[in-house]
């Protein structure tokens, strides 16, 4: 149960479950993100940009991918990448919600 007034991400991560929660999935999902995000590095040469990347699930049951640090070189590419998308599309939308 989440407490009053803290977000979804704001949770720690789970290290006790607690029986109805998706755990799985919601870690599931957030592994599928960090594949798909490595494999995007490989693809332009950068595959070790993110030497800490992992999937994570909450305690509140959210899957969390965390990134970890980064050089300034991984965040000026990335930074590239968000302008270059950013650029291409109408990101109005929530699809890229945080």
């Amino acid at each position: 149960m989440r407490p009053e007034g803290r977000t979804l991400l704001e949770g720690d991560p789970a290290l006790i479950l607690e029986e109805g929660i998706g755990y799985v999935r919601a870690w599931s999902e957030a592994q599928h993100a960090v594949s798909g995000l490595r494999s995007a590095l490989e693809a332009v040469g950068h595959g070790d940009a993110l030497p800490f990347l992992h999937a994570d699930v909450t305690e509140f049951g959210t899957g969390v991918v965390e990134l970890g640090r980064v050089t300034p070189q991984t965040a000026e590419l990335l930074m590239r990448a968000l302008k270059l998308l950013a650029a291409q599309s109408d990101l109005s939308g929530d699809e890229f919600a945080a």
